[in-house]
């Protein structure tokens, strides 16, 4: 399971960067729920967020969180 956390964690990086969006900016786009420093405690791998806040956070970036079966 680390892995995928790992690789969605670093999707979310990926995608803030690419978008210009600053830890701030994305909590600010979702009323402050994250915070700012959770956000970027996330960011930076200093802390883990459940799957409601990264879903959030995955949303304002545009990208999809979506399971799909295993082959």
């Amino acid at each position: 399971m680390t892995e995928l956390n790992d690789w969605i964690r670093d999707s979310v990086a990926n995608a803030a960067e690419s978008q210009g969006l600053t830890a701030y900016a994305i909590a600010k786009l979702l009323n402050g729920s994250p915070t700012e420093e959770t956000v970027k405690r996330y960011i930076a791998k200093r802390c883990h967020l459940g799957t409601q806040h990264v879903s959030k956070i995955c949303d304002v970036l545009g990208l999809d969180l979506r399971v799909r079966k295993r082959k």
